[in-house]
């Protein structure tokens, strides 16, 4: 469209000019017409006829010249603007002198010598033009890339912006998770010692007018039982989950037995423990190895105190790709699928192993069939020392 109209333009031109300037301008008025008709029609077509364009505005230029006895016809192939063909503007002045020199009876060679002289300066003035075109879109591509890298730079920023904030929370987050995992140890390591206590107390209580010596001798292994979880919280809280190495399972499986040990010894309930099938050699995480020991001690204590159970069976199993805890006793309880979820909800200790276990790709499960079961598995990845 924009082409459209600066050929009429051009060629309005052209018509005034010879009207003026041409004693034949009927003739030329009608071939002008004729010409400005023919190039819109096939500027209008397609681009790709540029080329018969370009031959049909030089041909009827040269004939419009003729006829009108006018250059200036020549002004219409001036207004030559397609890219594949914009050097032809160089031979526009030239065309111009020499349809001119023609017309009024010049010599053929002085015009052909004033023709190439122009054609030089034409040429001349061409690669100018271009050459300054080409400053200025050096100069739009410049700052082009200028705005193009500020809005890179804004969007780096942005992105560095949006990085800090995710380190944020993800340092909150371990933050709340290692507060977590020390809630964990502090409640299952301490709890169940300090039940212990309390019920050591109570027998050395009731054996203080009877049997004095018994008697210190259960005020004794309170008061060890209170110093060891003195040292257990103290422990939790200085040592991080993170840091710890792994160790060898044969360690876990003594731990266990230590645990159930402690347990029979201070409370005089029976607890049996198997732990045959796991190979001493295996190494675990240590957090894994902590959270077994503190989950026998959980499920212990809530047997005697939920369930008045006297009787425990432990087992300790490993298939090369799990690790599963399973503890049951003969306590009396009103766990069901039914109230199962409230249960646990409203217990501290069991929740904490449920979450525990889901957070490391494991599961807790608890049923009371006849007694309550509990089992805990965790997978294991191959650890090395």
């Amino acid at each position: 469209m924009k082409k459209s109209i600066e050929y009429i333009v051009s060629i309005v031109m052209l018509i005034v000019l010879t009207v003026f300037a041409s004693p034949l301008y009927e003739t030329a008025v009608a071939i002008s017409f004729a010409l400005l008709i023919t190039v819109l029609t096939l500027q209008s077509i397609s681009d790709s006829f540029s080329i018969p364009l370009t031959v049909l505005q030089l041909t009827g230029s040269v004939i419009h010249g003729v006829f009108s006895q006018n250059p200036f016809c020549f002004l219409l192939v001036s207004r030559i603007s397609t890219p594949k063909h914009d050097s032809l503007r160089i031979f526009t002045p030239a065309l111009f002198l020499l349809t001119s020199g023609l017309i009024k009876g010049e010599m053929l060679y002085s015009v052909l010598f004033y023709s190439a002289i122009i054609t030089v300066i034409s040429a001349i003035l061409y690669a100018i033009e271009k050459l300054i075109i080409h400053y200025f879109d050096t100069k739009d591509r410049l700052s082009h890339s200028v705005s193009v890298c500020a809005l890179g730079e804004l969007s780096e920023k942005k992105l560095n912006e949006e990085l800090r904030i995710k380190n944020y929370l993800s340092d909150r987050n371990a933050r709340l998770e290692e507060r977590e995992n020390i809630s964990r140890n502090i409640h299952n390591s301490v709890g169940h010692s300090i039940t212990a206590a309390i019920m050591t107390l109570d027998a050395a209580d009731m054996l203080f007018d009877t049997n004095p010596d018994k008697a210190r001798e259960k005020l004794g292994s309170a008061n060890e039982r209170i110093r060891g979880s003195l040292a257990s919280i103290r422990r939790a809280v200085r040592v991080l989950d993170s840091e710890d190495k792994p160790a060898p399972l044969s360690d876990l499986c003594d731990s266990l037995e230590s645990i159930c040990q402690s347990f029979t010894m201070d409370t005089k309930i029976k607890v049996r423990i198997t732990t045959a099938d796991c190979p001493g050699d295996k190494l675990i995480p240590s957090v894994h190895s902590e959270f077994f020991c503190s989950a026998l001690s959980e499920l212990l204590s809530n047997g005697v105190r939920h369930g008045n159970a006297d009787t425990f069976f432990v087992s300790l199993t490993y298939d090369s790709k799990h690790l599963q805890l399973t503890v049951t006793d003969n306590g009396k309880s009103d766990f069901c699928s039914d109230n199962s979820a409230d249960k646990i909800e409203g217990g501290f200790g069991l929740k904490k192993l449920i979450s525990y276990c889901d957070k490391n790709g494991g599961k807790a499960e608890f049923s009371n069939p006849a007694g309550f079961k509990s089992v805990v598995t965790l997978p294991i990845i191959e650890e090395e020392g």
